[in-house]
């Protein structure tokens, strides 16, 4: 009995441990995250008080060169076509889908990072601590998309929401610019994959 014990005591400090170092590293990737949040912040705040700054002709100066807030709709197929599949399709069927899926879930997060409502951040408890304690959490759909879909296209919705907020903030807004035709690109481009995206240029209203 003194083996079991000493071998579930060696266990149960081993769970004590690792949950230490996944809350210390999510700790850390929070950082690294609210850091690029005030890089974005400072940018944009550049771009409103010297918008002389953002020349459509080599773009932004202050080295922003994608509409604040926008999603690639390609990220959202590439993350679609590697979800793996039950194995029952064909390799076309299971691409077709894969691209109607992408397309669909490109629209939604769109809406979410853009629309004002939805929030990055929710209060919730902190996993391991006390019940009194509560700190912010990522809103469940994102962590639901993360584990669907993985980092990358997690990583880039929280970016284009923060960058939504900052471009509501201080008025720094987008028209797409048609750079062959030295003006607005008057076509406005959909979430849909079988369509390239208009340039972008940057203006203040």
């Amino acid at each position: 009995m003194d083996a079991v014990h000493e071998l579930q005591m060696k266990i149960n400090d081993y769970e004590r441990k690792r949950m230490h170092y996944e809350r210390k590293i999510s700790r850390l990737e929070d950082d690294l995250f609210q850091r690029n949040q005030e890089i974005i912040r400072a940018k944009l705040t550049i771009l409103q008080a010297l918008p002389e700054l953002n020349t459509p002709e080599k773009g932004p100066l202050v080295d922003i060169v994608r509409v604040p807030g926008y999603l690639n709709p390609k990220m959202f197929e590439a993350a679609c076509l590697n979800n793996p599949s039950d194995g029952r399709e064909k390799e076309t069927m299971r691409k077709d889908r894969a691209i109607l899926d992408a397309e669909t879930l490109c629209n939604e997060w769109r809406s979410k990072t853009s629309n004002g409502v939805w929030e990055l951040y929710i209060e919730g408890p902190e996993e391991g601590e006390e019940e009194d304690d509560w700190v912010q959490v990522e809103a469940q759909d994102l962590l639901d998309l993360k584990e669907k879909y993985g980092d990358e296209l997690y990583k880039a919705i929280k970016i284009a929401w923060t960058e939504s907020q900052e471009s509501t903030r201080t008025g720094v807004h987008l028209k797409p610019w048609d750079y062959d035709a030295g003006r607005e690109n008057i076509n406005r481009a959909t979430c849909s994959t079988s369509r390239a995206d208009p340039v972008p240029r940057y203006e203040n209203q």
